[in-house]
């Protein structure tokens, strides 16, 4: 399970996904949430990162 919320995670996580894919033997699956990046690498998102990413008070006082 592999999450980023914003779009530099979701970039280092698709770097991450990829490297993980070159070191392993066998096919990896991907699943948890993530943005374009991460979905081109395989990821499976479980729902769009974009309702999760959030900056500043103002966006995230109204999702409390």
């Amino acid at each position: 399970m592999l999450v980023a919320g914003e779009i530099s995670g979701d970039a280092l996580g698709a770097e991450l996904m990829a490297a993980m894919k070159e070191m392993s033997p066998f096919p990896l699956a991907f699943s948890g949430v993530g943005g374009e990046n991460m979905e081109r690498e395989g990821l499976s998102s479980i729902f769009p990162m974009t309702d999760i990413a959030v900056m500043g008070p103002r966006e995230i006082v109204p999702r409390l």
